[in-house]
């Protein structure tokens, strides 16, 4: 219910005028997202001992999902990269670039854009993207840098397999000139740990450690404090509101970092990304693409790289036809 609350509020409202309160480090409100984290994950993992099953539910038509699922990964991180090197930001909307630095991180977003969508390149731009996330820790604060670290995620993903890949058991040759190899299996696991902390941290930047601008985004779009609103239940101010929902986000990141359930966990986590999607500008589905293309990646995938009998699609059509 809390999780209605928009995940990155700094897109909306003006964050140079909200900062992070360092005192609340140390506070009951972080307590409170520690032990919310710790219950959730302790359920999860009762439950996956239950089932015997890391990548419960194996439903039969995921399998059929997982392919092209590099494609759509890769599609979908280009088109807010085009867009975002062309205002320039670097890689989200708060998080402006002034000339002439802009226009050349803007002009390189553009180009792993390009690669991305053609292939051309392709894991020489994801190096390129990994690395422009790594200057973003020294060009802005630390918890909005690192909320940006699932473009790290992608850059594994897209670097291991390859975009023109159409399946992760399948990765595309990887030319000899690259200095590492990566393995599908680690870069799967790279990629849900990354995002699990891009999760977390604007779950305390802009929420549990920063409650004044959740307060005015709630003051500018308050029915998104629907409980209040529309149920007209009074205690739940929007200060208790927005904490509700920041610590079920950071809740959310421990528990996708885990490993445990992880498509459970993706399954949770699909409305509130797509719930506000109707009630913001256009921004709001512009970032979020690589958000719904890392969740579905996950999804079909599990925790990490499933068996190859899993994602036989030859079988699982067989199998989904004879049911």
């Amino acid at each position: 219910m809390p999780s209605a609350l928009h995940q990155h509020v700094a897109w909306f409202e003006d964050p140079s005028r909200y900062p992070v309160r360092w005192d609340l480090v140390f506070s009951s409100r972080t307590l409170l997202a520690l032990v919310a984290s710790f219950a959730g994950l302790a359920i999860l993992y009762g439950a996956q001992k239950a089932l015997r099953d890391e990548h419960w539910p194996r439903l039969p038509f995921l399998p059929l999902m997982a392919v092209g699922a590099p494609t759509l990964l890769a599609v979908q991180a280009a088109i807010p990269l085009i867009y975002s090197g062309v205002q320039p930001v670097l890689l989200a909307p708060h998080m402006r670039l002034g000339a002439p630095l802009g226009l050349l991180l803007g002009a390189v977003e553009v180009l792993i854009g390009f690669a991305f969508i053609t292939g051309i390149l392709d894991r020489l731009a994801a190096i390129a993207l990994a690395l422009l996330v790594l200057l973003g820790l020294l060009l802005f604060p630390p918890l909005d840098a690192l909320a940006q670290f699932h473009w790290i995620g992608v850059a594994l993903v897209v670097y291991a397999i390859g975009r023109q890949a159409t399946e992760v058991e399948r990765p595309q040759h990887m030319p000899g000139w690259l200095p590492v190899r990566l393995s599908p299996k680690t870069a799967l696991v790279g990629l849900r740990v990354l995002t699990g902390v891009a999760v977390m941290a604007p779950a305390l930047s802009e929420k549990i450690w920063n409650p004044a601008i959740a307060q005015a985004f709630l003051h500018d779009h308050p029915g998104f404090n629907f409980v209040h609103a529309y149920l007209g239940i009074g205690w739940m101010s929007d200060e208790r509101f927005a904490l509700a929902a920041g610590v079920f986000e950071f809740a959310v990141g421990v528990m996708l970092i885990s490993g445990v359930l992880t498509r459970v966990v993706i399954i949770a986590m699909w409305l509130p990304f797509n719930a506000t999607v109707p009630f913001l500008p256009p921004r709001e589905l512009l970032y979020h693409l690589p958000f719904f293309a890392i969740m579905y990646f996950l999804l079909v995938h599990g925790a990490n790289h499933a068996s190859r009998t899993e994602h036989d699609p030859a079988r699982s059509l067989h199998q989904l036809v004879g049911r």
